[in-house]
């Protein structure tokens, strides 16, 4: 993280700016193009009367592209959950469905076994040694 006392100096149509801020000074003069190169293409695009008409269009403009990226972010973001929730409604279903109680029935079973036969060896090993 930079040092929020940084400046940076960058040039926005045709104008120097110092701007003091706590990005770093690279992220800084990349806004700083992006934003020059969109005013100059609103003045491609109709001629402009003053600096202030062409920052308010390019204004306009940058917000527009945010407004749809953020639309599409929730769309995305709503299509993923939609799809977690399938997935996860399946994981459950296949579960439900799956042999687990049998296999835990049946290691169940042998685990009974296994306490019968080292309870006879015990047995066994108990009566084996004199008293």
């Amino acid at each position: 993280m930079s040092n929020p006392n940084e400046v940076t100096r960058v040039n926005i149509f045709g104008r120097e700016y110092t701007i003091r801020g706590a990005g770093s000074p690279a992220y800084i003069s990349e806004i700083a193009h992006y934003v020059d190169m969109k005013m100059r293409q609103m003045t491609d695009n109709a001629t402009m009367a003053s600096a202030a008409k062409v920052a308010i269009f390019a204004a306009l403009n940058i917000a527009d592209e945010l407004y749809q990226n953020r639309d599409k972010f929730e769309e995305l973001e709503e299509s993923q959950s939609s799809e977690l929730t399938r997935l996860a409604d399946r994981i459950e279903q296949v579960l439900s469905e799956s042999t687990y109680p049998a296999t835990l029935s049946s290691s169940t079973d042998s685990d009974s076994s296994a306490m019968i036969e080292a309870s006879a060896v015990q047995q066994n090993s108990t009566s084996d040694t004199p008293r």
